[in-house]
């Protein structure tokens, strides 16, 4: 069998394609030597006030040779002079030549964030996320680690444990909602920013929420313990709990009465 071979061109379409080659290599030439130019001036002035409109981009259009198939030259003609002229974007960018400010402003054009809008997120890849975080972003994105998204909404919260004795909250029961059903003293876990917690008295007995002089109630930013006790007020008591800074380095837990109850804080 004879290897099968492509038709040449004919003589006037390679003289064509020729003359194309020549005539951008003489293009380029030119236009290298105005920007060379350019630059020139721009060394024998420092205050000549350059503009990124102003900046000359001298294109770089590697020529290829015609292939013997006749194969269409435009588009490999294209891609070389896309990244000549990035190649020559990034010189200029970087010429010592240009005046103070210019080359940072030039530069700065090349940088680029990614934003995320919505969908799943490792926990892992976050900066500083905590509980507070997690709860701003539970609305829109769902983390790898997160039990649930909206635990931060005590109006309706995650989950609900019935208490009889006195218990220790940890921060995974963030979101939940405790409802004693005899006397019972909560105690607050480790503080951390935007851990949440409803406490809810269904007995006629007291309920308590017990902290370290980091409690915030009724006229007292540091105390150690709120108690739901009075006499014909015990049942139906019922307060929010959430850890929050009171500055930019001091964390508090916040008591707030929704019982309509009345506690006494120590």
């Amino acid at each position: 069998m004879s290897a099968t071979t492509a038709p040449p061109l004919a003589a006037g379409e390679a003289t064509t394609a020729a003359s194309a080659v020549v005539e951008r290599e003489e293009e380029e030439q030119k236009v290298t030597e105005e920007t060379e130019g350019a630059a020139g001036e721009v060394e024998a002035d420092d205050t000549t006030d350059v503009s990124e409109e102003d900046t000359v981009i001298a294109p770089e259009v590697v020529a290829e040779e015609v292939p013997p198939s006749g194969q269409d030259l435009r588009p490999h003609a294209e891609q070389a002079h896309e990244q000549a002229r990035q190649a020559a974007a990034k010189r200029v960018r970087q010429s010592a030549a240009l005046p103070p400010g210019l080359r940072e402003r030039l530069a700065a054009t090349e940088r680029f964030t990614q934003m995320l809008v919505h969908g799943l997120v490792k926990e892992s890849e976050l900066i500083n996320l905590d509980a507070r975080a997690r709860q701003q972003l539970g609305t829109r994105f769902t983390l790898d680690k997160e039990r649930s998204p909206q635990a931060g909404v005590l109006m309706h919260p995650r989950g609900i444990y019935r208490k009889s004795a006195n218990y220790t909250v940890t921060a995974d029961d963030n979101g939940l909602l405790f409802l004693a059903t005899a006397a019972v003293t909560f105690t607050l876990p480790t503080k951390a920013n935007g851990l949440a917690f409803r406490f809810v008295q269904s007995a006629d007995a007291n309920l308590v929420i017990s902290g370290s002089s980091d409690i915030i109630a009724l006229n007292n930013a540091a105390a150690n313990s709120v108690t739901f006790g009075t006499a014909g007020q015990k049942i139906g008591s019922q307060v929010l709990v959430e850890c929050i800074y009171t500055n930019t380095a001091t964390l508090k837990w916040l008591v707030t009465n929704i019982g309509a109850t009345t506690p006494t804080v120590a």
